[in-house]
């Protein structure tokens, strides 16, 4: 997955692109495009109790650091606690998500590679309608179209 010709980027802690996910603001520090489909590292917040639901990633893997907060992950069978400072690795095709356990709202880095694929992703769940709540059929198909359907949190590798 190494690319010839690759330019630095340099992205400080105040830059990247804000995007609206489901809801969500996160910001792409660096996008596919940057390193040539090799990674899609972006930020965000979530509230306390909010998260991302069980998925399987079928064509990427994903690292999440934690920058604030703590974070409950599901991991395969198995849940974890994650404070600041902390690291997962989720590797393709096992069943992961993570929830804000904590009271404050948390701050996380996820890295994904292969990136393109995921910024894809990104981009078809940001242009739904924000004025309204998401079609959940809508976005189901979403995720298992981009080959990262939504499991039941029981789900193992």
């Amino acid at each position: 997955m190494h690319n010839q010709n690759l330019k630095p980027v340099i992205v400080p802690p105040e830059d990247g692109r804000t995007i609206t996910v489901l809801g969500a603001d996160i910001t792409v520090k660096l996008s596919s495009s940057d390193t040539k489909g090799d990674f899609y590292i972006f930020e965000g917040a979530v509230a306390s109790g909010g998260g991302v639901p069980p998925h399987v990633h079928s064509r990427e893997d994903e690292i999440l650091e934690v920058l604030a907060g703590e974070f409950e992950l599901v991991l395969g069978p198995n849940h974890f606690k994650l404070a600041e400072g902390g690291m997962a690795f989720f590797p393709r095709n096992v069943a992961h998500g993570f929830t804000n356990s904590g009271t404050t709202p948390a701050k996380y880095r996820i890295t994904v590679s292969p990136g393109s694929n995921f910024e894809e992703f990104f981009e078809e769940l940001s242009a739904l309608p924000l004025d309204q709540s998401p079609d959940s059929d809508k976005v189901s198909e979403i995720f298992e179209r981009f080959g990262l359907p939504i499991v039941n949190s029981q789900a193992s590798e």
